[in-house]
């Protein structure tokens, strides 16, 4: 078993690096749902061509 010691340092330490770990957590999670929704939308285009619009006549 891990020792627990009540040294204000290295419970403030240990703390640090979870908090540490659930930041990198939290961003991998988010770069992989912003990657997924990246191709969300990919498919077949009904235009083909730019869209001209009103300035472009």
């Amino acid at each position: 078993m891990s020792k627990h010691s009540s040294d204000p340092r290295e419970l403030q330490q240990r703390e640090a690096e979870q908090a540490q770990q659930e930041v990198n957590r939290n961003k991998q999670e988010a770069e992989a749902k912003e990657v997924a929704g990246r191709h969300k939308n990919d498919g077949q285009k009904d235009h083909k061509g730019a869209d001209k619009g009103p300035r472009g006549q």
